[in-house]
């Protein structure tokens, strides 16, 4: 995946790369439709016989916009720049549009990886994951992960690889 593929190592590969779940943006699909709604209210109720109903008009649909804007377009920009990249070498979170921000665990520091799965988040297939590191930080908190239970299990499995031994083993000197 494109996105995923600037922040790779020369030895690195990429092994999942996962957005929340698309839950995240019902509300704000809801609020345009709440706006989509009052602003064709707005514009039904406006007397367009007045010479003022053009601006009036005007005001309410650039109203409109910017609620859009601010209430539907900038959470899903958000939405779409939140990622949770799985390499052969290291868990990484990123998000953020204008700042970004960005955390790394190296897969050698894992020691815990537990989820969480209400009854709702267990119908949609998304769930919370939680991974704890062998370091001085704070653990790092994955929300709304499509198919929890196997991230879980692909988290471990590349764990196991990347702390286990060399094999074969390298030359002896």
């Amino acid at each position: 995946m494109a996105i995923a593929d600037r922040y790779l190592s020369d030895d690195e590969e990429l092994v999942h790369v996962a957005r929340q779940h698309w839950t995240v943006l019902v509300g704000e699909f809801v609020a345009l439709l709440l706006i989509i709604a009052v602003v064709a209210v707005a514009l039904f109720f406006i007397p367009w016989s007045e010479d003022w109903s053009l601006i009036a008009g005007g005001i309410v649909v650039a109203v409109g916009v910017v609620a859009a804007l601010a209430f539907w377009f900038v959470p899903m920009l958000k939405w779409a720049a939140t990622v949770y990249i799985l390499t052969n070498r290291r868990l990484m979170m990123r998000d953020g549009i204008i700042s970004k921000q960005g955390r790394d665990m190296p897969l050698t520091r894992v020691n815990d990886v537990s989820f969480n799965i209400t009854l709702w988040e267990r119908i949609m297939r998304y769930g919370t994951l939680s991974v704890q590191s062998a370091s001085e930080q704070e653990g790092m908190v994955l929300q709304r992960v499509p198919k929890p239970q196997w991230f879980q299990s692909e988290i471990y499995r590349q764990v196991n690889v990347a702390q286990r031994p060399e094999y074969p083993p390298g030359p002896q000197m």
